[in-house]
């Protein structure tokens, strides 16, 4: 009774996010496992490491795309094991990430690409029911407000 119970718990929560969001939040994660790897590896949980330190290839772009591979994997995986420390995660290297983050024709992304990606890491806490550390959501808020500032005047010198 309490499985059958806990199962559908467990169905009711994995139907609050839609598969289009669930798509574009697993593309934020995997970016962001992606850059704690190449920066601040030892967050990056220790099976999942050693797998992606196991990619071997001279070609820049297929090295990436079979470590995006791995990380999804991972992440779409039943396992209850983050592929970051989320306790003691740092809301510091987040912020690194965001400003590491470059548009593809070489120019800075715009607010919805950075309201997208921080929404991706909150899917990843509530996809593994870790809580937020306190300061996280109230530092990641004062960030996002000088950064929405700073894109805006961007955009207003790019027009002048």
């Amino acid at each position: 009774m309490m499985e059958e119970l806990n199962n559908e718990v467990q169905m009711v929560r994995n139907n609050t996010v839609n598969a289009k969001s669930k798509s574009f939040y697993l593309y934020g994660i995997i970016k962001y496992v992606l850059w704690l790897h190449d920066h601040k590896p030892g967050v990056v949980e220790p099976s999942l490491r050693a797998l992606l330190d196991t990619v071997a290839t001279d070609d820049t772009t297929e090295a990436y795309k079979q470590k995006q591979s791995h990380v999804k994997l991972y992440v779409e995986s039943d396992r209850r094991e983050p592929p970051l420390d989320l306790v003691d995660s740092n809301v510091h290297d987040f912020e690194c990430f965001f400003m590491s983050l470059w548009r593809k024709d070489g120019k800075k992304p715009g607010k919805s690409l950075y309201g997208s990606m921080r929404s991706s890491i909150f899917h990843l806490y509530r996809l593994y029911d870790v809580q937020m550390p306190e300061n996280y959501d109230n530092e990641l808020r004062k960030f996002f407000k000088g950064l929405k500032r700073s894109v805006v005047r961007r955009q207003q010198e790019s027009n002048a």
